[in-house]
């Protein structure tokens, strides 16, 4: 049998974004963070040179599904990026509440002055699925269920095939290219998830280092630019890009086609990740949400397309369902992670096979059980570690439970104070 083991966390921003140990500890606490920082507060777009090649893309394909990938970067300082709806409470005391009869209002916050995204907050839970058939552009989209014999499961897994079209997903894959390829000119920040795991990651890439927590930058889990520079050509990741909810016409298009197939609601999807898997890549086993925990703000389920057959490998594969599915253009895979009750099932633990022969590119999105006032959020970018304008980042997880994975905008996980006080950030 597999060991379950759980994801660290969509990291989300996507992240990844992984899982957590039933023990309530420090790393399970730094693994669920991206699942609340996919967006703390929108910040303004700065537009760079991969933008422009991407516009361009866009032109050449003809086609609006051409995702508008934005590579913002804000030196802003961690208490201003990652304040939460807990932090930015109204303050009800007797110094935030105007005084009877008074025209004068004290320093307290009020309502009024909180963000739109919290003024105008509506909780929505999303605790199961409604997949029916679908009509687009003429093309009938039929729902296949994959049955298993796991009876302690509450998991539901489903195909459609050419949910999306041939165009959608060249469109996709070419501009994910032409993203990464520019921002590959720019050395990455390689960030782990802990020093043991960074002396795990060493061992299987042969090399004989020795490294301790003084090997990070000031606090963060991040070796330095010199330092990733010579880890590079030892180490193998995915390469993961992001754009968000009406960043592009294709967004909207792309969530309401979901939820017309499945039921999952626009208002409970997070961002949209694209990823690639280069040959000798894959996933570990892990679940999307958190074994164990109780939080209700997770992961209830993902959908993921594939942009591309793949000749060989890059199985999506669920080892406690018997469940494997094979990259074909325009395949929809869609599970559930969580029960009716918003708890996470262990046994939707899955994994992707590395690939033997080809190139794998995928486009999926998680869906929350309760959604939060910031999800779906471009979020600001953290002050740490120190890097320049766009420098993309690499992100190396738990040994046992993930894998490492080259991300194009920066969340908080790598942040030791982030990390240390995120039960009081959330």
């Amino acid at each position: 049998m597999t060991k379950t083991v759980n994801r660290k966390p969509a990291k989300a921003n996507g992240r990844t974004t992984n899982d957590a140990d039933t023990k309530r500890t420090a790393k399970s606490s730094k693994k669920r963070s991206s699942h609340f920082q996919e967006g703390n507060l929108p910040q303004k777009s700065i537009v760079g040179i991969g933008t422009i090649i991407l516009v361009i893309a866009a032109v050449l394909v003809g086609f609006h599904v051409v995702p508008a990938f934005r590579m913002p970067f804000k030196d802003r300082a961690l208490q201003e990026g990652s304040a939460s709806s807990k932090e930015r409470k109204v303050n009800t005391q007797a110094n935030g509440v105007e005084k009877k009869g008074s025209t004068t209002k004290s320093k307290g916050m009020y309502a009024q002055d909180l963000p739109k995204e919290f003024q105008n907050f509506k909780l929505s839970v999303q605790s199961k699925l409604s997949m029916k058939n679908i009509k687009e552009n003429n093309h009938q989209m039929k729902i296949h269920e994959l049955k298993h014999e796991n009876s302690k499961s509450h998991v539901h897994a489903y195909v459609v095939e050419n949910f999306l079209s041939e165009n959608e997903c060249n469109s996709l894959a070419m501009v994910h290219r032409a993203h990464v390829s520019e921002l590959k000119k720019q050395v990455p920040i390689i960030c782990f998830d802990s020093v043991k795991s960074f002396r795990e990651y060493l061992k299987d890439a042969m090399l004989k280092i020795k490294v301790s927590q003084s090997d990070f930058t000031k606090g963060t889990t991040c070796v330095n630019e010199t330092f990733s520079a010579k880890l590079q050509a030892h180490f193998k990741w995915s390469f993961s890009t992001a754009f968000y909810p009406g960043e592009s016409k294709f967004s909207t298009i792309f969530a309401q086609r979901i939820q017309r197939a499945t039921g999952l609601k626009l208002e409970n999807g997070g961002k949209f990740q694209i990823t690639s898997y280069p040959k000798d890549v894959g996933y570990k086993n892990h679940t999307d949400c958190l074994v164990n925990h109780g939080e209700k703000r997770d992961r209830f389920a993902t959908i993921l397309v594939y942009l591309r057959d793949v000749e060989e490998g890059g199985e999506t594969k669920f080892p406690q369902l018997g469940i494997s599915v094979k990259p074909r253009m325009g395949l929809a895979l869609i599970w559930n992670s969580m029960n009716s009750k918003g708890e996470c099932d262990p046994t939707s633990i899955h994994n992707a096979a590395k690939v033997v022969k080809g190139h794998k590119f995928i486009i999926q999105r998680w869906y929350y059980y309760h959604n939060f006032p910031s999800l779906g959020r471009r979020p600001e970018e953290p002050r740490l570690p120190p890097r320049t304008a766009n420098q993309p980042r690499v992100s190396c997880d738990e040994y046992e439970q993930g894998s490492c994975r080259w991300y194009d905008e920066w969340n908080y996980d790598h942040l030791l104070d982030y990390t240390a006080n995120l039960q009081n950030l959330i």
